[in-house]
Order: C-alpha cells, then sequence, then structure tokens
C-alpha cells in the first residue's frame, strides 16, 4: 500500500515512517507533509492507499484537507493526535482509525491492517470492473455541452486544474471539465498510464521513449510527453509488454 504521512513536526513524521517500516514492510511511503497544501499536491500527483495526517497542524488541521480536496475519494484516512476529544469528529470525517500519539506499534499494525482490507477490496471491485472490458468510448462534459470520444482516438489527456484536454489523432482536442484523475481510472483498462503528474497516455500511441533530457516519451502523432522520475519504471515494463 502506498501511504501519505502529514504532520507539521519532522521528528513525528520520521517516527511514523520510522514505525511502519519496521512494522508494516507492507506499507511504501510516498512522501512525508508539513502542510496540507503540500499533502494535496501529492494526493493528485500519486496513487495513495492509506493517509495519516495530524489533527493539529501549525495554524490549519487535517480536516482542512478533507475540506480543500476537490479531487476524487480520498485513500483512507487514519488520523493522528496527542488529544483524544477529536475522535468523534474524525469518525463524523469517515476517519478509518485514529491513533494516540505517542502511536504505540500493535495500535498501528491493526490501524494498518484495517487499511489493507479495505484497500483490498476496493482492487477487487476495481479488478471485476475491468473484467468486464475496457471503454470503448467516453462521454466528455465540456462548456458546449456533451462529447462522445472514441477512446481508441485519445492519444494522451493533460491536467490544468480542474479541467482536462483530450489531444486526439487527428490532431483536434476537448476540454473536459472533470478533473484528470477521473479519467485515469476510467481509462487505464484501455492501457492508458499516467507518466508524469499533468499527462496520461494512450500507451498505443507512444512511439519512442527518450531518456534524455530528463525522460520523455514522443507520440506517433509528433507531440512530446515528460516522464517524471516516480513513472520511468513503471512506464518501460508497460512497454516491455507491448
Amino acid at each position: 500500500m502506498n501511504a501519505l504521512l502529514l504532520d507539521d513536526e519532522q521528528p513525528v513524521l520520521e517516527s511514523l515512517a520510522g514505525k511502519l517500516g519496521l512494522f508494516c514492510p507492507e506499507v511504501n511511503v510516498i512522501a512525508q507533509c508539513n502542510t496540507v497544501d503540500e499533502a494535496i499536491a501529492i494526493l493528485a500527483e500519486e496513487s495513495i492507499d492509506v493517509l495519516f495526517l495530524d489533527v493539529n497542524l501549525n495554524g490549519e488541521s487535517g480536516f482542512d484537507l478533507i475540506e480543500k480536496w476537490d479531487g476524487s475519494a480520498l485513500p483512507s484516512l487514519i488520523f493522528t493526535t496527542a488529544h483524544d476529544e477529536f475522535a468523534v469528529k474524525a469518525i463524523k470525517h469517515a476517519a478509518l482509525d485514529y491513533l494516540l500519539k505517542p502511536i504505540d506499534a500493535e495500535e498501528l499494525v491493526k490501524a494498518v491492517r484495517k487499511a489493507g482490507e479495505k484497500v483490498g477490496s476496493e482492487r477487487q471491485e476495481v479488478v471485476s470492473e475491468a473484467a468486464k472490458g475496457a471503454p470503448k468510448k467516453l462521454v466528455i462534459p465540456t462548456t458546449e455541452g456533451m462529447h462522445i470520444l472514441n477512446v481508441e482516438d485519445i492519444v494522451r489527456c493533460e491536467s490544468s486544474s480542474n479541467y482536462t484536454t483530450f489531444y486526439l489523432a487527428d490532431k483536434t482536442s476537448v476540454l473536459a471539465s472533470k478533473t484528470m484523475k477521473e479519467y485515469e481510472t476510467l481509462l487505464r483498462p484501455a492501457g492508458f498510464e499516467r507518466v508524469h503528474k499533468s499527462h496520461l497516455v494512450n500507451l498505443e500511441m507512444i512511439s519512442r521513449y527518450i531518456s534524455a533530457d530528463g525522460g520523455y516519451v514522443l507520440l506517433k502523432e509528433g507531440s512530446t510527453v515528460p516522464v517524471s522520475n516516480r513513472k520511468k519504471e513503471i512506464l518501460v515494463s508497460h512497454l516491455k509488454r507491448l
């Protein structure tokens, strides 16, 4: 499971990361964040399964992240705090668990086990949906109405705030009034991969992967898309299977 840790005290973050590494080897800590905005930026870029967030941050609250988040569903939430009076509020915000500091290793393992069960169930649902077949068409809401796109004609998608631009094989484009994360879930079974925080590409449309200049892919219609360091290994493994 991929985890994101949010706390304004660096020693606390390092302690939690250390305990996860020691007692919960199934957890991969993607990032440690000190502010809500930092955490939101990571959530928008990475696939996070479980989010450990402190209730009391410096001038903020872990609950602020829930209020600010405007993407798809949040991952499993495990609140951490030195004060137990926030437990009821955490439960109201659909917290999977609530850990008191200093965090007890046994309680941490139990919380991670809960998250693992939830993630396993959700992934099974995704597999079941994918088994029904990848989508052939996509209905795109725009400011002008609705566009119906053939999935095989989509070269790539690019995100910009709460909008997504679809670039098509005929070199036209469509601006959708939804976030790319929503389309990533729909298009992944059809052979699309997010190679950068702002770019989702159709693997069948890639003509070359070039490692120079930080790494990027050349697409069949001539455009180029950067590949983030975190995505290079994943992309190369996909391309080897084509």
